[in-house]
């Protein structure tokens, strides 16, 4: 598999004894580059009131996959995997790239189904079992049945989903960059402060830091903060705010020449915030690749202590300090599969 991980043999064991037993569901996950058990759990009834026994390994930031029997005496299974949209990039990346591989290595016969989640809610109701069954996924549903929220929720599911796949993106006024095909159609301004500090960061020196956000009201993009002076990758963190989703732009002072983007979307933002920042995202690529601004890796946050000094020097190919050395082309992601 390309990830280089593959499922350890106390997987494989633990998959033959769950073959054999009548148990609900086996969890794994990603330990020491391999793909590890975690202990069975057992049906506590019938299906859909076995489903909040799964509760506990849906956690908030950490990525797993379930392995699930629809009844006790199934000989196929589904494979569920939770992938939620504030787990670190690299363990959200890493466990999506392994998925495919994993249900070839246990056999492709044995599942009758692959699911790709982001919500614990898409496990554990059992309405979203139902309408999966009837072959909605959720998208065909009468949206008058659906609270305000409902309908936000299912709308950042959608705006993250098209993101991660390089799909969707929103038109920023005057910069070009209209919405991609099957994108988000909202329509955005930006001031002109935004504007001029995109094209100012095209020729920013070392250590230069440029922060954007979006005013929900007025679905403007708006400039934040401006930093001209050599901000080292070990203090970039304390710039960045922990209270409401960024776009940030920054030269490694070790490669300067081109730039890292760097998205950070707290889990305490908003519904709305959060679906208006991700189905902006390639729109605001865009009106930076009009201003002059070179982006060499984009990188993903789900609080500003992720951004690290080490992480910044990994995507920006340096070995160690800030003098070590030129930044590798590419993108911090590696290419995802298709559709899961």
């Amino acid at each position: 598999m390309q990830s280089g991980i593959s499922a350890s043999e106390t997987l494989h064991a633990a998959f033959a004894d769950f073959l054999s037993s009548d148990a609900f569901a086996l969890p794994a996950t990603i330990d020491k580059e391999s793909i590890q058990p975690l202990e069975p759990i057992p049906f506590s009834g019938d299906f859909n009131s076995s489903l909040p026994s799964l509760a506990p390994h849906l956690e908030p930031k950490t990525p797993i996959y379930l392995l699930i029997r629809k009844t006790p005496s199934a000989s196929t299974f589904t494979a569920i995997t939770y992938v939620p949209s504030i787990a670190p990039v690299r363990s959200k990346t890493l466990i999506a790239a392994t998925r495919s591989s994993l249900v070839r290595e246990l056999g492709l016969e044995k599942f009758e189904d692959t699911l790709f989640v982001t919500d614990a809610e898409e496990v554990l109701e059992p309405s979203q079992w139902a309408e999966r069954a009837g072959g909605s996924s959720g998208r065909g549903v009468d949206p008058n049945l659906l609270s305000q929220e409902e309908r936000e929720l299912q709308s950042v599911k959608r705006a993250e989903e098209e993101s991660r796949h390089g799909t969707g993106g929103t038109a920023l006024g005057g910069m070009g960059g209209g919405p991609t095909s099957g994108g988000s159609k909202l329509q955005m301004k930006m001031t002109d402060d935004a504007k001029s500090a995109l094209q100012s960061f095209s020729s920013a020196g070392a250590g230069s830091v440029m922060q954007l956000g979006i005013d929900i009201a007025t679905e403007t993009l708006t400039l934040l903060s401006q930093h001209a002076d050599a901000v080292q990758p070990a203090e970039l963190a304390r710039s960045i705010p922990s209270d409401r989703p960024t776009y940030s732009f920054y030269r490694h002072p070790a490669a300067p020449d081109t730039a890292l983007f760097l998205y950070v979307c707290p889990g305490t933002s908003k519904v709305k915030e959060r679906m208006v920042y991700a189905s902006s995202r390639s729109g605001v690529l865009d009106a930076a690749k009009s201003g002059g601004v070179e982006v060499s890796k984009r990188l993903e946050a789900g609080d500003p202590e992720e951004i690290t000094e080490q992480r910044l020097n990994d995507e920006a190919g340096v070995s160690g300090g800030a003098d070590a050395g030129a930044a590798k082309s590419g993108f911090a992601r590696p290419k995802r599969p298709g559709r899961r």
